[in-house]
């Protein structure tokens, strides 16, 4: 929908048209009487049904009642034929976007913009209201260079059943989003908390947390990812930045800081100890005696005056001690130059020290739980397993001594077949193992009918791959009573397959692949009873042909056979 040039809306009339987001359009409006310039904002993506402009109503008149320096005022709302609008302060300084993108701010200048921006934000929570969609392009600049929060609670407004677009307005931009922004969590004053840590962070280091992300990997990251510290990004920021920005973007709510002010007064004395955390290596700094320690330089201008005092008792001072020989002098060095070196492999080997994972079992089935343990991780890490193709994922915490030890349930709705369980920490992963999900115990009947006699002769059947040994599971579980499964998830003409036995009783099954009703002899395998899964590969035998479907057969010398559902053979 356009306003035309002209068009009365109370006491404004429209001007001309501004710009286009994805919330609707934006114009300029003029009220003569009071000689004022506005904006009129005109939401285009709320569905003008009458229980969202009721709802529309109710939250503009709270945020009409913000009153803030750093916050953009709403002079007036209604409805052109049926379309909500809002006219709010006419700001013409441009964004913070557009200024971050002239190139980098100074630390005084983030500060203050900074600190403008937490202003305005606990206000509006004192007084209930939460903005959802904070970021540089919402933050205006006056004419004095003052921060301005802008669209102040539309992403709540445009929150809802009734939306015509669910892109990006409904739930925040995904750069800035907090956690439970993406997840659909209850969101309050953390979730502006955490999108402006975001903004700050991306004002010190020049990238957002999560730089070069896709859509999807992003919002995953901001859920379960940590970002790298910003001093991994700018070196002169010092760890105590690090630990004031890490705060305020942890993944839980409560675990960050109690009001935006506490954030920037926290960053703000971070900032100032930085340069001299960062040592010489920072070349900006002013000469290090005037500036770097000022106490220091005014200790060394009075050090003549300290100096001359021995002068005068120097004839009364004691008689030099002998000097030590000097083969005491190298052994001394050389015991220095051990310790050192000792130390030095210390350091390095705790630093690049390896850390085992493991998995027990490695082959379950939906809504089994597996244990996953690792050794050797940093003292008390924190990170997540992931379990993928699908990305399900599992917090941890190590122990003082780098120990985990994590129950993973596996989802009913798991697909069947390969996936990986990954440790990862520290926006990485760092090791991985295959887990092979096969299907429940109900998945697959016993083939009682079939007979042996029928398989060709096992002399005449591809060998099993020599490539994977039969290996039983490490867990050996009592099968009494559970009818046995056999489960191969897929077959490949040039790869082979991969059969699980689930339960079997200890004897020799002769192993075919069934296609077109012929049984072609892929080999054999004995299983030693009393256990859970035995896993074994075989060869695809020559005759069995890719893209027709084929299920595979197991049976003994007393004719019980067991067969698997049908799966389209691979190339």
């Amino acid at each position: 929908m356009s306003i035309g040039t002209g068009t009365k809306l109370g006491p404004y009339e429209v001007q001309d048209f501004i710009g286009q987001g994805a919330m609707g359009v934006v114009y300029r409006a003029y009220h003569s009487a009071l000689e004022r310039t506005g904006a009129v904002k005109v939401m285009q993506a709320i569905t003008p049904d009458p229980d969202t402009v009721a709802r529309f109503r109710h939250e503009a008149q709270a945020i009409a009642r913000l009153r803030h320096p750093n916050i953009v005022d709403v002079y007036d709302f209604g409805e052109f034929q049926g379309t909500p609008y809002m006219i709010v302060e006419y700001v013409p300084g441009g964004s913070l976007a557009a200024k971050m993108a002239h190139g980098p701010l100074d630390r005084a200048t983030v500060l203050r913009y900074l600190r403008g921006i937490a202003a305005g934000l606990d206000y509006a929570h004192r007084h209930g209201v939460v903005h959802r969609d904070i970021k540089p392009a919402n933050v205006l600049l006056t004419d004095d260079d003052s921060p301005v929060l802008a669209d102040f609670g539309l992403a709540k407004l445009m929150h809802g059943s009734s939306l015509k677009s669910l892109t990006g307005v409904t739930t925040g931009t995904p750069a800035y989003m907090a956690p439970e922004q993406v997840t659909g969590s209850e969101v309050g004053p953390a979730a502006d908390r955490y999108s402006l840590t975001t903004i700050a962070y991306e004002m010190l280091t020049g990238v957002i947390p999560f730089d070069g992300e896709a859509l999807m990997e992003l919002l995953y990251a901001q859920v379960h990812r940590y970002p790298s510290a910003p001093s991994a990004r700018d070196q002169s920021l010092g760890p105590q930045v690090d630990t004031v920005v890490m705060r305020g973007l942890a993944k839980n709510p409560s675990d960050r800081w109690e009001s935006c002010g506490a954030f920037v007064d926290a960053l703000d004395a971070a900032l100032a100890v930085a340069p001299s955390a960062a040592g010489g290596s920072t070349m900006v700094m002013a000469p290090p005696v005037v500036a770097t320690r000022p106490v220091g330089a005014a200790a060394v201008a009075a050090a003549p005056t300290v100096a001359v005092a021995p002068v005068a008792t120097l004839s009364a001072a004691p008689p030099s001690p002998r000097r030590l020989p000097r083969r005491v002098l190298a052994a001394v060095a050389a015991v220095l130059i051990v310790l050192v070196a000792v130390l030095g492999v210390v350091a390095w080997s705790a630093a690049h020290r390896s850390f085992d994972l493991a998995m027990s079992p490695q082959t379950a089935a939906p809504g089994d739980t597996i244990v996953v343990t690792a050794d050797n991780l940093p003292a008390n890490q924190a990170g997540q397993i992931e379990l993928h193709s699908i990305v399900r994922t599992y917090g941890f915490r190590a122990d003082a001594n780098g120990a985990v030890n994590t129950n993973v349930t596996l989802p009913r709705d798991i697909e069947l077949g390969d996936h990986a369980v990954k440790i990862c920490w520290s926006d990485a992963c760092h090791q991985q193992l295959a887990l092979h999900v096969i299907a429940s115990v109900v998945a697959v009947s016993p083939v009682p009918s079939a007979t042996p006699s029928a398989l060709p002769s096992p002399s005449r059947s591809p060998s099993p791959s020599r490539s994977a040994s039969p290996s039983p599971s490490s867990t050996a579980e009592a099968c009494t009573g559970a009818t046995p499964v056999l489960y191969v998830p897929s077959i490949s003409k040039t790869a082979g397959f991969k059969a699980t036995f689930r339960c079997f009783p200890a004897g020799h099954w002769s192993v075919s692949v069934v296609q077109l009703s012929k049984p072609y002899g892929a080999g054999s395998a004995s299983t030693p009873g009393n256990t859970l899964y035995y896993t074994q590969s075989f060869s695809t035998p020559p005759l069995v042909t890719a893209g027709l479907a084929a299920r595979v057969l197991a049976c003994n010398a007393s004719g019980r056979c067991y067969e698997t559902a049908d799966v389209t053979v691979g190339v």
